[in-house]
């Protein structure tokens, strides 16, 4: 065998392996999101997203709508700029998602838990025309961690041209389309991972909050136009001093909360006395 010919096989090899590996990554790719909703402007689904070596998630769970109503209704957008308030925008920081949104997403996502693998991220995908071939597209995805339920944003209302049903999130609702446009945060009884792994293995400016379970299903969901602080109120009122220092010493044992964040919280809750 001449020289030429040794590199000619090798070429060859090399070539069969790399087409091999593209299809092989054309299959997975579109296999591992499965769809429960699959319309024109709205999507959900459950994707694939294990890495090895990591954690399984904890689901199927069964999880009711009310307990997934009540974490969509506790995040709030801030308006980004002056810019938004010229144009109308309120300057105090409003609902992230429509009632409509919130009652369809619940009941979806609720099935979804019940469906998804411990290797599976639940995902959604909800695209709005403003008219003229623009779409604003929200997208996310939740996932259960023992007793925490986590929900990441990548795209809140990220404008885009054309159908919704050509954009990626569409397949894929972890993908982030570009920077964030809104500020988003979140109200009781839920918390803001800022500098959280799998926050940085989707996108760096993913925003993703945590909620603990427990808290969900003993908080009543707020009605109408209800603002924050009521809301918190009515969810410290009915818990006794006892329950909530014990509640608060749990959530800075699972580092949900700062020594700073501790001690504020303790001292007001122990000023009630």
């Amino acid at each position: 065998m001449t020289l030429s010919d040794g590199l000619l096989r090798i070429t060859t090899m090399i070539l069969s392996m790399t087409i091999g590996l593209l299809a092989v990554s054309c299959t997975s790719s579109s296999s591992t999101t499965r769809f429960l909703v699959d319309q024109p402007d709205r999507t959900v689904g459950m994707e694939v997203t294990y890495r090895e070596g990591s954690p399984e998630y904890s689901h199927p769970r069964n999880l009711s709508p009310g307990v997934l109503e009540l974490a969509l209704s506790s995040i709030k957008v801030q308006p980004s700029s002056l810019l938004d308030r010229i144009a109308g925008a309120s300057s105090h920081a409003q609902e992230a998602f429509t009632k409509e949104q919130r009652e369809f997403l619940a009941n979806q996502l609720s099935t979804a838990f019940q469906k998804a693998t411990p290797l599976e991220t639940v995902t959604f995908q909800w695209s709005t025309s403003r008219g003229n071939g623009i779409w604003e597209i929200t997208s996310g995805g939740l996932y259960l961690q023992e007793n925490h339920l986590h929900l990441m944003l990548p795209n809140y209302r990220h404008t885009v041209s054309g159908k919704p049903q050509s954009q990626k999130p569409r397949s894929h609702p972890l993908s982030q389309l570009g920077e964030p446009l809104h500020s988003l945060k979140v109200m009781d009884p839920g918390r803001q991972l800022k500098h959280d792994m799998l926050t940085e293995l989707w996108a760096p400016q993913t925003p993703h909050f945590v909620f603990a379970l427990n808290e969900l299903t003993n908080t009543p969901l707020p009605s109408g136009n209800q603002q924050a602080e009521p809301f918190a109120e009515s969810l410290n009122s009915s818990k006794s001093i006892k329950q909530r220092l014990k509640r608060l010493e749990k959530l800075r044992q699972e580092e949900l909360l700062s020594d700073k964040e501790y001690q504020d919280k303790r001292q007001k809750i122990l000023e009630e006395l």
